[in-house]
């Protein structure tokens, strides 16, 4: 699979990626307001990596590499999970902390979303985030999902629930 936009390019991950994955995937930081964790291993990297370009021979659903049009990996992002009984699909984006703040989650976003509705014909995209990660729910916003509501104590770190803000979009709200 490949999606470009403007400033950013959405393709398959391939083994040479395996150093920017686990740079990504091994950065604290990047994975602080998120629910998942950083990894500090570069074989559970190269374990995962490896699952990854495994299911996307077959698949369109997962994650893929995020990089800018010079080819600069920035993170990852892909519509992660469709429901094709329910005609929805959830999307994910997670970059490394030195690219947040310049709209490439709201621009991948977008993108994502047009091939949600105009290529699989779906009729609802959702979003999670940390309902304390702000700069995930701006990007969200940016890119015109709507909050619906917040999951209270939907995701568990240890013996400490937090709050999830859930996003979406419905087919009729999308604007080409």
């Amino acid at each position: 699979m490949k999606i470009q936009t403007a400033r950013l390019l959405l393709r398959d991950y391939r083994p040479e990626d395996l150093d920017a994955y686990f740079g990504l995937h091994s950065q604290a930081q990047a994975w602080e307001q998120s629910q998942e964790k950083a990894i500090s291993q570069k074989g559970e990297a190269s374990k995962l990596l490896g699952d990854l370009i495994s299911h996307q021979i077959s698949s369109d659903v997962g994650y893929r590499a995020l990089c800018l049009k010079d080819g600069t990996y920035i993170g990852e992002a892909g519509i992660l999970q469709v429901e094709k009984d329910c005609s929805r699909c959830r999307l994910g984006c997670n970059l490394l902390p030195e690219y947040w703040g310049e709209g490439y989650a709201a621009e991948i976003t977008q993108a994502l979303l047009h091939l949600a509705f105009a290529m699989l014909k779906l009729e609802r995209a959702e979003a999670y985030a940390l309902s304390d990660n702000a700069r995930a729910c701006r990007a969200m916003e940016k890119a015109g999902l709507m909050k619906e509501g917040v999951l209270r104590h939907y995701h568990r770190e240890g013996k400490n629930f937090r709050d999830v803000c859930l996003y979406a979009m419905i087919r009729q709200d999308w604007k080409e």
